[in-house]
Protein backbone atom coordinates (compact mmCIF):
# COMPACT_ATOMS: atom_id res chain seq x y z
CA UNK A 1 0.00 0.00 0.00
CA UNK A 2 1.58 3.58 -0.85
CA UNK A 3 1.28 6.68 0.70
CA UNK A 4 -1.18 8.02 -1.52
CA UNK A 5 -3.96 5.59 -1.22
CA UNK A 6 -3.60 5.96 2.88
CA UNK A 7 -6.33 7.97 4.29
CA UNK A 8 -5.89 11.20 5.78
CA UNK A 9 -6.15 11.56 10.06
CA UNK A 10 -7.11 14.50 10.73
CA UNK A 11 -7.85 14.34 14.32
CA UNK A 12 -4.19 13.19 14.57
CA UNK A 13 -2.48 15.40 12.10
CA UNK A 14 -4.21 18.03 13.63
CA UNK A 15 -2.96 16.98 17.56
CA UNK A 16 0.26 16.47 16.24
CA UNK A 17 0.12 19.31 14.43
CA UNK A 18 -0.41 21.60 16.90
CA UNK A 19 2.44 20.03 18.94
CA UNK A 20 4.56 20.10 16.10
CA UNK A 21 3.82 23.65 14.86
CA UNK A 22 2.21 22.04 11.69
CA UNK A 23 0.34 25.12 10.05
CA UNK A 24 -2.08 23.52 7.78
CA UNK A 25 -4.70 22.23 10.16
CA UNK A 26 -4.98 26.17 11.67
CA UNK A 27 -6.22 27.42 8.42
CA UNK A 28 -9.67 26.89 10.06
CA UNK A 29 -9.61 28.40 12.93
CA UNK A 30 -11.04 32.35 13.13
CA UNK A 31 -8.29 35.18 12.98
CA UNK A 32 -7.89 37.22 16.48
CA UNK A 33 -8.11 40.88 15.70
CA UNK A 34 -4.58 42.65 16.10
CA UNK A 35 -4.57 44.87 18.90
CA UNK A 36 -4.70 48.55 18.29
CA UNK A 37 -2.14 50.84 19.25
CA UNK A 38 -3.60 52.94 22.69
CA UNK A 39 -3.25 56.28 21.27
CA UNK A 40 -5.53 55.50 17.89
CA UNK A 41 -8.62 54.27 20.51
CA UNK A 42 -8.07 57.64 22.17
CA UNK A 43 -8.32 60.07 19.04
CA UNK A 44 -11.50 57.71 18.65
CA UNK A 45 -12.66 58.60 21.84
CA UNK A 46 -12.26 62.10 21.38
CA UNK A 47 -13.86 62.50 18.04
CA UNK A 48 -16.80 60.45 19.73
CA UNK A 49 -17.00 62.86 22.57
CA UNK A 50 -17.01 66.21 20.57
CA UNK A 51 -19.79 65.11 17.83
CA UNK A 52 -21.81 63.98 20.94
CA UNK A 53 -21.39 67.74 22.47
CA UNK A 54 -21.77 69.19 18.93
CA UNK A 55 -25.04 67.07 18.98
CA UNK A 56 -26.60 68.52 22.27
CA UNK A 57 -25.70 71.85 21.37
CA UNK A 58 -27.19 72.00 17.94
CA UNK A 59 -30.12 70.29 19.80
CA UNK A 60 -30.43 73.22 22.38
CA UNK A 61 -30.13 75.57 19.69
CA UNK A 62 -33.14 74.34 17.84
CA UNK A 63 -34.99 73.91 21.04
CA UNK A 64 -35.03 77.57 22.11
CA UNK A 65 -35.61 79.10 19.00
CA UNK A 66 -38.74 77.06 18.46
CA UNK A 67 -37.35 74.68 15.18
CA UNK A 68 -39.43 72.42 13.57
CA UNK A 69 -36.67 69.41 13.48
CA UNK A 70 -34.51 67.93 16.04
CA UNK A 71 -35.29 65.39 18.85
CA UNK A 72 -37.89 68.11 20.33
CA UNK A 73 -40.04 67.83 16.78
CA UNK A 74 -40.19 64.31 16.46
CA UNK A 75 -43.46 62.33 17.60
CA UNK A 76 -43.69 61.09 21.28
CA UNK A 77 -46.36 58.58 21.97
CA UNK A 78 -46.46 60.04 25.51
CA UNK A 79 -46.73 63.44 24.56
CA UNK A 80 -49.28 63.09 21.63
CA UNK A 81 -51.86 59.75 22.01
CA UNK A 82 -52.95 58.34 19.53
CA UNK A 83 -56.67 59.89 18.43
CA UNK A 84 -57.68 56.35 17.21
CA UNK A 85 -58.24 55.17 21.07
CA UNK A 86 -61.53 55.79 22.55
CA UNK A 87 -59.38 57.38 25.72
CA UNK A 88 -57.76 59.72 23.57
CA UNK A 89 -58.62 63.76 24.75
CA UNK A 90 -60.26 65.44 21.76
CA UNK A 91 -58.67 67.55 18.52
CA UNK A 92 -58.59 71.08 19.77
CA UNK A 93 -59.73 72.02 16.50
CA UNK A 94 -62.88 70.85 16.37
CA UNK A 95 -63.95 73.14 19.65
CA UNK A 96 -62.66 76.23 17.76
CA UNK A 97 -64.71 75.52 14.94
CA UNK A 98 -67.70 75.22 16.88
CA UNK A 99 -67.65 78.17 19.04
CA UNK A 100 -66.68 80.37 16.04
CA UNK A 101 -69.79 78.80 14.74
CA UNK A 102 -71.93 79.95 17.88
CA UNK A 103 -69.97 83.39 18.00
CA UNK A 104 -71.16 84.01 14.11
CA UNK A 105 -74.63 82.89 15.49
CA UNK A 106 -75.20 85.27 18.08
CA UNK A 107 -73.45 88.05 16.37
CA UNK A 108 -76.33 87.13 13.45
CA UNK A 109 -79.19 87.33 16.17
CA UNK A 110 -77.68 91.08 17.92
CA UNK A 111 -78.07 92.08 13.98
CA UNK A 112 -81.32 90.83 13.35
CA UNK A 113 -82.58 91.70 16.31
CA UNK A 114 -81.29 95.26 16.08
CA UNK A 115 -82.51 95.75 12.57
CA UNK A 116 -86.07 94.54 13.00
CA UNK A 117 -85.91 96.81 16.40
CA UNK A 118 -85.44 100.22 14.42
CA UNK A 119 -87.50 99.29 11.77
CA UNK A 120 -90.12 99.01 14.37
CA UNK A 121 -89.69 102.00 16.14
CA UNK A 122 -89.20 104.39 12.77
CA UNK A 123 -90.21 104.77 9.37
CA UNK A 124 -87.11 103.58 7.49
CA UNK A 125 -88.23 105.69 4.45
CA UNK A 126 -88.06 108.75 7.05
CA UNK A 127 -85.01 111.15 7.26
CA UNK A 128 -83.02 108.93 5.07
CA UNK A 129 -80.38 111.80 4.80
CA UNK A 130 -79.67 110.77 8.15
CA UNK A 131 -80.46 114.30 9.40
CA UNK A 132 -77.68 115.66 7.18
CA UNK A 133 -78.13 119.06 6.54
CA UNK A 134 -80.08 120.27 3.12
CA UNK A 135 -79.30 123.78 3.20
CA UNK A 136 -82.80 124.55 4.73
CA UNK A 137 -80.14 127.44 7.14
CA UNK A 138 -79.01 129.13 3.93
CA UNK A 139 -79.67 132.18 1.73
CA UNK A 140 -80.02 132.36 -2.13
CA UNK A 141 -80.27 135.64 -4.15
CA UNK A 142 -82.93 135.45 -6.13
CA UNK A 143 -81.02 136.77 -9.18
CA UNK A 144 -80.72 133.93 -11.53
CA UNK A 145 -83.29 131.90 -10.28
CA UNK A 146 -84.05 129.14 -13.10
CA UNK A 147 -80.06 129.00 -13.82
CA UNK A 148 -79.59 127.93 -9.64
CA UNK A 149 -82.78 125.63 -10.09
CA UNK A 150 -81.44 124.02 -13.41
CA UNK A 151 -77.87 123.41 -11.12
CA UNK A 152 -80.56 121.97 -8.53
CA UNK A 153 -81.91 119.31 -11.22
CA UNK A 154 -78.18 118.85 -12.46
CA UNK A 155 -77.44 117.22 -9.18
CA UNK A 156 -80.42 115.32 -8.61
CA UNK A 157 -80.02 113.90 -12.12
CA UNK A 158 -75.96 113.23 -12.13
CA UNK A 159 -77.07 111.60 -7.79
CA UNK A 160 -79.43 109.06 -9.98
CA UNK A 161 -76.99 108.25 -12.39
CA UNK A 162 -73.91 107.43 -9.58
CA UNK A 163 -76.58 104.58 -8.10
CA UNK A 164 -78.23 103.57 -11.26
CA UNK A 165 -74.27 102.99 -12.48
CA UNK A 166 -73.72 101.22 -8.98
CA UNK A 167 -76.23 98.34 -9.19
CA UNK A 168 -75.57 97.89 -12.92
CA UNK A 169 -71.40 97.85 -12.09
CA UNK A 170 -72.84 94.97 -9.17
CA UNK A 171 -74.67 92.95 -11.42
CA UNK A 172 -71.82 92.74 -13.73
CA UNK A 173 -69.36 91.85 -11.27
CA UNK A 174 -71.66 89.32 -9.30
CA UNK A 175 -72.18 85.83 -10.13
CA UNK A 176 -75.90 84.56 -10.09
CA UNK A 177 -76.60 81.96 -7.49
CA UNK A 178 -79.12 80.17 -5.42
CA UNK A 179 -80.91 82.73 -2.90
CA UNK A 180 -80.67 80.67 0.39
CA UNK A 181 -77.01 80.03 0.38
CA UNK A 182 -74.36 82.15 2.31
CA UNK A 183 -73.80 85.53 1.38
CA UNK A 184 -70.57 86.81 -0.28
CA UNK A 185 -68.61 89.75 -1.58
CA UNK A 186 -69.09 88.01 -5.60
CA UNK A 187 -72.59 86.45 -5.38
CA UNK A 188 -76.01 87.93 -6.10
CA UNK A 189 -79.70 85.72 -6.93
CA UNK A 190 -82.21 88.71 -8.89
CA UNK A 191 -80.45 88.70 -12.06
CA UNK A 192 -82.65 91.49 -14.15
CA UNK A 193 -81.01 90.54 -17.22
CA UNK A 194 -83.26 87.35 -17.93
CA UNK A 195 -86.59 89.04 -17.00
CA UNK A 196 -88.27 87.75 -20.10
CA UNK A 197 -88.23 84.54 -18.32
CA UNK A 198 -90.56 86.47 -15.83
CA UNK A 199 -92.69 87.86 -18.44
CA UNK A 200 -95.93 85.86 -17.40
CA UNK A 201 -95.86 87.41 -13.94
CA UNK A 202 -95.53 91.17 -15.45
CA UNK A 203 -99.10 92.02 -15.35
CA UNK A 204 -99.04 91.49 -11.41
CA UNK A 205 -96.88 94.31 -10.72
CA UNK A 206 -98.21 97.05 -12.48
CA UNK A 207 -98.88 98.74 -8.69
CA UNK A 208 -95.29 99.45 -8.85
CA UNK A 209 -94.83 103.62 -9.30
CA UNK A 210 -93.48 104.28 -12.33
CA UNK A 211 -92.75 107.38 -14.92
CA UNK A 212 -93.90 108.60 -18.26
CA UNK A 213 -90.96 109.08 -20.25
CA UNK A 214 -93.06 111.74 -22.05
CA UNK A 215 -93.35 113.98 -18.92
CA UNK A 216 -91.42 117.33 -19.70
CA UNK A 217 -91.43 118.09 -15.90
CA UNK A 218 -90.60 115.91 -12.79
CA UNK A 219 -92.80 116.43 -10.11
CA UNK A 220 -90.34 116.05 -7.05
CA UNK A 221 -93.44 115.62 -4.83
CA UNK A 222 -94.60 112.70 -6.82
CA UNK A 223 -91.28 111.34 -7.21
CA UNK A 224 -90.56 111.76 -3.15
CA UNK A 225 -93.47 109.56 -2.51
CA UNK A 226 -92.54 106.96 -5.24
CA UNK A 227 -89.28 105.82 -4.14
CA UNK A 228 -90.65 105.95 -0.39
CA UNK A 229 -92.49 102.54 -1.54
CA UNK A 230 -89.70 101.38 -2.74
CA UNK A 231 -87.92 101.61 0.30
CA UNK A 232 -90.65 100.25 2.62
CA UNK A 233 -90.78 97.38 -0.61
CA UNK A 234 -87.27 96.50 -0.22
CA UNK A 235 -87.28 97.32 4.08
CA UNK A 236 -90.38 94.70 4.32
CA UNK A 237 -88.27 91.91 2.07
CA UNK A 238 -85.56 91.95 3.57
CA UNK A 239 -86.96 91.43 7.31
CA UNK A 240 -88.76 88.76 6.21
CA UNK A 241 -85.71 87.20 4.66
CA UNK A 242 -83.47 87.98 7.59
CA UNK A 243 -85.89 86.14 9.93
CA UNK A 244 -85.91 83.02 7.45
CA UNK A 245 -82.41 83.06 7.34
CA UNK A 246 -81.80 83.03 11.32
CA UNK A 247 -84.24 80.10 11.50
CA UNK A 248 -82.42 77.87 9.08
CA UNK A 249 -78.82 79.42 7.93
CA UNK A 250 -77.84 81.75 11.32
CA UNK A 251 -75.98 83.64 8.86
CA UNK A 252 -76.95 86.31 6.07
CA UNK A 253 -78.42 84.53 2.86
CA UNK A 254 -77.80 86.18 -0.34
CA UNK A 255 -81.19 87.32 -1.38
CA UNK A 256 -81.09 89.25 2.04
CA UNK A 257 -77.85 90.93 1.46
CA UNK A 258 -79.04 92.03 -2.14
CA UNK A 259 -82.21 93.43 -0.48
CA UNK A 260 -80.17 95.38 2.05
CA UNK A 261 -78.23 96.82 -1.01
CA UNK A 262 -81.14 97.96 -3.12
CA UNK A 263 -82.87 99.40 0.32
CA UNK A 264 -79.63 101.72 0.78
CA UNK A 265 -79.57 102.35 -3.06
CA UNK A 266 -83.64 103.58 -2.76
CA UNK A 267 -82.76 105.74 0.73
CA UNK A 268 -79.92 107.31 -1.56
CA UNK A 269 -82.19 108.72 -4.35
CA UNK A 270 -84.79 109.56 -1.78
CA UNK A 271 -82.92 111.38 0.34
CA UNK A 272 -81.46 113.24 -3.43
CA UNK A 273 -84.88 114.52 -4.50
CA UNK A 274 -85.70 115.85 -0.54
CA UNK A 275 -82.19 117.78 -0.94
CA UNK A 276 -83.63 119.10 -4.64
CA UNK A 277 -86.98 119.89 -2.74
CA UNK A 278 -85.52 121.49 0.21
CA UNK A 279 -83.59 123.62 -2.18
CA UNK A 280 -86.17 124.67 -4.36
CA UNK A 281 -88.45 125.89 -1.88
CA UNK A 282 -85.97 127.55 -0.42
CA UNK A 283 -84.61 129.06 -3.68
CA UNK A 284 -88.58 130.39 -4.47
CA UNK A 285 -89.69 131.56 -1.04
CA UNK A 286 -89.76 134.97 -0.19
CA UNK A 287 -87.42 136.23 2.01
CA UNK A 288 -88.47 140.05 2.48
CA UNK A 289 -88.69 141.94 5.53
CA UNK A 290 -92.01 142.65 6.59
CA UNK A 291 -93.31 145.16 8.24
CA UNK A 292 -94.67 145.32 11.88
CA UNK A 293 -98.48 145.11 12.00
CA UNK A 294 -100.34 147.47 14.63
CA UNK A 295 -102.41 145.45 16.77
CA UNK A 296 -105.74 144.67 15.56
CA UNK A 297 -105.40 143.30 12.58
CA UNK A 298 -104.76 139.77 11.76
CA UNK A 299 -101.38 138.37 10.82
CA UNK A 300 -100.98 137.21 7.25
CA UNK A 301 -100.63 133.92 6.19
CA UNK A 302 -96.64 132.51 6.18
CA UNK A 303 -95.94 131.85 2.38
CA UNK A 304 -96.61 128.19 1.49
CA UNK A 305 -93.40 126.64 0.01
CA UNK A 306 -93.77 125.53 -3.89
CA UNK A 307 -93.26 122.11 -3.41
CA UNK A 308 -94.41 120.01 -0.40
CA UNK A 309 -93.86 116.29 0.35
CA UNK A 310 -95.44 114.34 2.94
CA UNK A 311 -94.01 110.88 4.52
CA UNK A 312 -96.63 108.03 4.13
CA UNK A 313 -97.47 106.65 7.32
CA UNK A 314 -97.14 102.93 8.52
CA UNK A 315 -100.72 102.10 7.85
CA UNK A 316 -100.59 103.25 4.64
CA UNK A 317 -97.25 101.82 3.25
CA UNK A 318 -98.82 98.10 4.68
CA UNK A 319 -101.49 99.05 2.33
CA UNK A 320 -99.70 99.48 -0.74
CA UNK A 321 -97.81 96.85 -0.04
CA UNK A 322 -100.55 94.05 0.02
CA UNK A 323 -100.99 94.53 -3.48
CA UNK A 324 -98.19 91.93 -3.39
CA UNK A 325 -100.60 89.20 -4.15
CA UNK A 326 -99.50 86.52 -2.35
CA UNK A 327 -101.08 83.61 -0.12
CA UNK A 328 -98.40 81.72 0.29
CA UNK A 329 -95.98 84.91 1.31
CA UNK A 330 -97.74 87.74 2.51
CA UNK A 331 -95.37 90.71 3.07
CA UNK A 332 -96.94 92.85 5.95
CA UNK A 333 -98.11 89.20 8.15
CA UNK A 334 -94.92 88.08 8.10
CA UNK A 335 -93.03 91.11 8.54
CA UNK A 336 -94.83 91.12 11.78
CA UNK A 337 -93.97 87.75 12.64
CA UNK A 338 -90.34 88.90 12.12
CA UNK A 339 -90.58 91.90 14.14
CA UNK A 340 -92.14 89.96 17.36
CA UNK A 341 -89.63 87.13 16.94
CA UNK A 342 -86.62 90.03 16.89
CA UNK A 343 -88.49 91.39 20.00
CA UNK A 344 -87.99 87.27 21.87
CA UNK A 345 -91.71 86.63 21.70
CA UNK A 346 -92.81 83.05 20.19
CA UNK A 347 -94.06 83.30 16.88
CA UNK A 348 -94.64 80.59 13.79
CA UNK A 349 -91.32 79.33 12.07
CA UNK A 350 -91.06 81.78 8.27
CA UNK A 351 -92.35 79.26 5.71
CA UNK A 352 -89.78 77.08 4.08
CA UNK A 353 -90.03 77.92 0.68
CA UNK A 354 -89.97 81.49 -0.27
CA UNK A 355 -89.63 81.48 -4.09
CA UNK A 356 -92.46 83.69 -3.93
CA UNK A 357 -90.48 86.36 -2.04
CA UNK A 358 -88.00 86.21 -4.62
CA UNK A 359 -89.83 86.81 -7.98
CA UNK A 360 -91.44 89.93 -5.78
CA UNK A 361 -88.01 90.76 -4.86
CA UNK A 362 -86.93 90.25 -8.79
CA UNK A 363 -89.79 92.76 -9.67
CA UNK A 364 -89.53 95.20 -7.33
CA UNK A 365 -85.76 95.35 -8.31
CA UNK A 366 -86.76 95.71 -12.40
CA UNK A 367 -89.33 98.51 -11.61
CA UNK A 368 -86.73 100.78 -9.13
CA UNK A 369 -83.85 100.16 -11.96
CA UNK A 370 -86.18 101.39 -14.46
CA UNK A 371 -87.93 104.09 -12.40
CA UNK A 372 -83.65 105.47 -11.71
CA UNK A 373 -83.63 105.69 -15.76
CA UNK A 374 -87.19 107.56 -16.14
CA UNK A 375 -86.06 110.16 -13.89
CA UNK A 376 -82.41 111.04 -15.45
CA UNK A 377 -84.04 110.65 -19.19
CA UNK A 378 -87.09 113.52 -17.54
CA UNK A 379 -84.53 115.39 -15.70
CA UNK A 380 -81.94 115.76 -18.70
CA UNK A 381 -85.12 117.19 -21.17
CA UNK A 382 -86.59 119.26 -18.48
CA UNK A 383 -83.39 121.01 -18.02
CA UNK A 384 -82.65 121.78 -21.94
CA UNK A 385 -86.02 123.64 -21.68
CA UNK A 386 -86.01 124.70 -17.93
CA UNK A 387 -84.36 128.87 -18.89
CA UNK A 388 -86.26 129.47 -22.60
CA UNK A 389 -89.44 130.25 -20.30
CA UNK A 390 -90.23 133.54 -20.40
CA UNK A 391 -92.59 134.12 -17.12
CA UNK A 392 -91.57 134.50 -13.42
CA UNK A 393 -94.65 134.19 -12.12
CA UNK A 394 -94.50 131.54 -8.74
CA UNK A 395 -97.39 130.16 -10.02
CA UNK A 396 -96.64 128.87 -13.21
CA UNK A 397 -92.91 127.51 -11.38
CA UNK A 398 -95.40 125.47 -9.11
CA UNK A 399 -97.37 124.02 -11.96
CA UNK A 400 -94.01 122.78 -13.16
CA UNK A 401 -92.95 121.33 -10.31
Amino acid sequence: MTTADRPLDVSRSSGSGSRSGNKTARTRNPVEPQPQPPFVDRRRRLNRNWSLILLALAMSQFALSGGGCGVSAAPSHLATPPTDSPSSPINPTNPLKHLQKRSRAANFRLTFQQKLNASSTHLDWENTCNLKPTGLNETHSKAKRCKKRQRILQNLQNQTGRELRGIQAEDKARITTNADKLATVSTKTLDIVEKNKWRFYKGNYRFLPRLNLTSKQLNLRHAHRDLQIYVGAFTYMRNIKLHWDLANLQAKSVLSDELGRMRKSAREVLCSVEEAINLTNLLYTPNRQRAPQPRGQKKRRQAQPVVTYKILPRKLMEKRLQQFNSTLVPLVELHQQATLAARGEDVPPPPDDLMVLEQHALFTKLKFVQYLKSIRKILANQRKSLCKATTHVPKAIQKKL
